[in-house]
């Protein structure tokens, strides 16, 4: 089977025109970056935000693989297809949001490298797993942002992609009371709670169903405010030096132990101790030692610690027990010794992982 590309609008839902094709009716969107949109001097007819509809299906590898790599920024890269496997996208966009469905027939494998836009990965149906680690739960969501990329093993499954451009976060983030800075990152791929996931949901069903119909394109506001809306979803949901960040923004607390905690949450997973954040900052593991112990109160390894135990709890708390075990989640966040991890968990939560576990 060939490639099949075609574009549509809202504002004619039965019109189909060639790839990169405008219909003759689109409406047309100038808005400005706080999400306002535009308006001649005499006050008439405003700007309003086109919502674009594009459509791709192809069963041939090779032209999935250039689609995959043409369709996001930096591309995707199409790994492996079985035969008599098919591939079909739907994209809905619309200024600094992209949300496409994607519905893979057979197996296929995907490597999705980090770009400055903030990608979502939403499972709906089928199987889909990521490398990395399994998902928390069947319908978590997976973040792809700065430097956390990943893998996607697909086999006969739907998923939705979500891009919102890091603007829109950057816009969000004094909703926190945190300045807007280029530094706000995110920390970890997988959602902070199950009650973060939910909103996360709510959020992008009511944008996929208010962007599909046809009367969107006519109500410029609503349109304005589906990336603020998906962007402050998204900060809710993940962690991030916006929300998690235990290290106060103010001047008086030195740049390199911001640094080294920012550090510590995005490596929690793996196996690096205080001479590795040592190097990251270009300190000495004895002034990252003072750092830590004058502003903080604590030590590197007691501040990693704390963090890992937060995301087994994480893990724990979202966790099915038919899924997944104690042991296994204590392994993935650096407890080799389950016995021990075990007391230090219920020292901190008040119940034994376990317990958290059957929930």
């Amino acid at each position: 089977m060939t490639a099949v590309t075609s574009v549509t609008d809202n504002t004619a839902p039965n019109a189909v025109v060639g790839a990169g094709g405008r219909l003759p009716n689109a409406i047309q969107v100038d808005v400005r970056p706080n999400g306002h949109p535009l308006g001649d001097e005499g006050g008439q007819a405003r700007a309003v935000p086109a919502v674009g509809h594009e459509q791709f299906r192809t069963a041939e590898p090779q032209a999935a693989r250039q689609f995959f790599a043409d369709a996001y920024d930096p591309g995707w890269r199409l790994t492996a297809m079985s035969s008599r496997s098919a591939v079909t996208h739907r994209r809905c966009e619309t200024g600094w949001v992209t949300v496409d469905e994607v519905l893979i027939q057979g197996r296929v494998a995907l490597e999705v490298p980090a770009g400055d836009a903030i990608e979502v990965i939403q499972p709906r149906a089928g199987s889909l797993t990521v490398t990395g680690g399994p998902l928390p739960a069947a319908d978590s969501p997976v973040l792809v942002a700065h430097n956390m990329s990943c893998a996607l093993q697909v086999n006969g499954a739907r998923f939705d992609v979500v891009s919102v451009a890091a603007e829109a976060l950057q816009r969000v983030v004094p909703d926190w009371g945190a300045p807007a800075s280029p530094q706000a990152q995110f920390l970890n791929w997988r959602p902070r709670s199950r009650a973060a996931v939910r909103a996360w949901h709510r959020a992008l069903d009511y944008v996929t169903a208010t962007l599909a119909s046809p009367e969107t394109a006519q109500q410029p506001l609503i349109v304005a405010a589906m990336a603020p809306l998906l962007a402050g979803a998204i900060l809710e949901c993940y962690p991030s030096t916006v929300t998690d960040q235990e290290v106060s923004n103010g001047s008086a607390v030195p740049e390199s132990l911001k640094d080294a905690v920012s550090f510590i949450h995005r490596n929690a997973a793996a196996d690096v101790g205080i001479n590795d954040v040592a190097a990251a900052v270009h300190l000495t593991p004895r002034a990252v030692q003072y750092l830590f112990r004058r502003q903080l109160n604590t030590t590197p390894t007691e501040y990693m610690r704390r963090v890992r135990l937060n995301r087994a709890h994480q893990d724990l708390v979202t966790g099915a027990p038919s899924a997944t075990t104690v042991t296994e989640i204590a392994q993935r966040w650096g407890f080799a010794h389950t016995g021990r991890f075990a007391v230090l968990y219920r020292q901190t939560y008040g119940q034994s992982p376990h317990a958290t576990l059957r929930q």
